[in-house]
């Protein structure tokens, strides 16, 4: 069944998927922002409208970590993006997510690192999403926001209270920057209120714990 909004801020997103070139969309978990942007990716994928979904992000850890890991790209990133992978398997079915994705390189599924894909042309019909954009840093947003097609659609999603890398991220330069010069074909979504969140239960909670601290200067961890 096709994607259905539960509020008005989803039904903006929604829209803006659907006919912006470049999509920014900033907030904290529970909002759905990452489940809307993938699922609307894979229905493409499925039904022919793309040939391609690319998933990215930083390789960023945020507090200790366990060193570098061992395997492959998909195998290094997959903990970390499993909730879009996740969203695209149940929106296609198995069978044809693991023909898509195969080795996470080659097919019509990537799942790279962010400095990876620095500097490469998207031309062909495709969706990118790049998740924790917070993480990224305004030279490596520059270099895939001016590679960018008329085929592609990018989503740049994230929460840049959130951010570990020093100075301005790569989602706020972008943001203000378009803004600046008013691009067109550039939509904008923020989901940093408290009747964004449509997650339930405890999560939830902790979620509008979260937005009442930002808004009251209370500093928060860092997820």
């Amino acid at each position: 069944p096709p994607i259905q909004a539960l509020n008005e801020k989803q039904k903006v997103y929604i829209n803006l998927l659907k006919t912006c070139n470049i999509v920014v969309v900033n907030g904290l978990f529970g909002t759905g922002k990452s489940y809307i942007s993938a699922a609307i990716a894979a229905d493409a994928l499925r039904q022919g409208k793309v040939s391609k979904v690319i998933v990215a992000r930083p390789y960023v850890f945020t507090g200790k970590d366990s060193g570098s890991k061992p395997g492959d790209t998909l195998t290094k990133l997959y903990p970390f993006v499993r909730n879009v992978l996740d969203t695209m398997k149940k929106r296609m079915g198995a069978g044809a997510f693991a023909i898509a994705l195969k080795d996470g390189q080659k097919g019509d599924i990537e799942v790279q690192e962010l400095s990876s894909i620095r500097g490469r042309s998207f031309d062909e019909p495709s969706f990118l999403l790049i998740e924790e954009a917070q993480q990224s840093t305004p030279e490596e947003m520059l270099a895939i926001v001016s590679r960018i097609s008329d085929n592609c659609t990018l989503v740049i999603s994230g929460d840049d209270s959130q951010r570990d890398v020093r100075g301005k991220s790569g989602l706020s330069w972008f943001t203000e920057f378009a803004k600046r010069h008013n691009l067109q074909g550039v939509g904008f979504v923020n989901f940093d209120e408290v009747t964004d969140i449509v997650r339930g239960g405890v999560v939830a909670d902790i979620a509008r714990g979260l937005i009442h601290d930002n808004k009251n200067g209370v500093k928060t961890p860092q997820s």
